[in-house]
């Protein structure tokens, strides 16, 4: 069998599915470059969004704009890191209720044999991280003057829109910042990325066991121009252009 006469044909076909392929990839471009080009938002993609890492002692919970964005999976121990990708839209209002672990009526823990102690962290990747231009106000507190024989807790009712964007907490204290050692993060803290934030609490890390903080980054801390994907609900994105039959 003539060798030749099989050869020519296999690459004359693979030169036709590399043409095919060159040819997608230059409608889908033209496709969302023509898009930016009339001012429309392109589709968003994995890559316009940014990693959040936290970590709380013991329990979170997070709203960015009023939407809830991650929910620690682990209530007390072991402690963990919660990564998710987020999509930021600026302004950007950061909602989070962090809970130290404490019985409910003595506000302590280990079946009410001590007083436990918070502590939250955040960073994203667009350089957002949690500092004391956080605000924070506490809602349950306990024990009270650290009275472990009887102890008791007081507890402010929490606000139905805490994470709304609207919400005002202009009365709230700004948050405490403590050192690593202060508040002793486990093994999973190290393998993520938190350079550049500070643990975050009330002033009193100990007796304060539920604390929100609340945080409005008003542009990206990195500097990043993003666009614009907020109400994408409301608009037709722009596309690849569909190929010619």
């Amino acid at each position: 069998m003539n060798r030749k006469r099989i050869l020519k044909p296999a690459l004359g076909l693979a030169a036709l599915v590399c043409v095919t392929a060159v040819t997608s990839f230059v409608w889908m471009q033209a496709g969302y470059s023509q898009g930016e080009s009339r001012g429309k938002v392109g589709k968003p993609r994995i890559s316009d969004t940014v990693q959040a890492n936290m970590y709380a002692d013991n329990w979170f919970i997070m709203y960015i704009n009023g939407e809830l964005v991650a929910v620690d999976s682990i209530q007390f121990m072991p402690h963990n890191v919660i990564s998710v990708d987020i999509l930021p839209d600026y302004p950007m209002t950061i909602a989070v209720m962090a809970k130290d672990n404490a019985d409910a009526k003595t506000g302590m823990e280990y079946a009410n044999t001590s007083i436990g102690d918070g502590g939250f962290i955040l960073k994203f990747g667009d350089g957002t991280v949690t500092n004391a231009d956080w605000k924070a106000k506490a809602f349950s507190r306990g024990p009270i003057d650290r009275d472990t024989k009887n102890p008791r807790v007081e507890n402010t009712p929490i606000p139905e829109d805490w994470y709304a964007v609207d919400f005002d907490d202009e009365s709230w204290d700004q948050a405490t910042e403590y050192t690593q050692a202060q508040i002793d993060p486990k093994e999973p803290f190290f393998e993520h990325d938190f350079e550049g934030a500070r643990f975050i609490w009330t002033e009193d890390v100990e007796i304060d066991n539920t604390v929100i903080f609340r945080h409005v980054v008003t542009t990206p801390p990195d500097g990043k121009a993003r666009p614009d994907f907020s109400n994408l609900n409301d608009i037709v994105p722009s596309g690849p252009r569909r190929r010619p039959r």
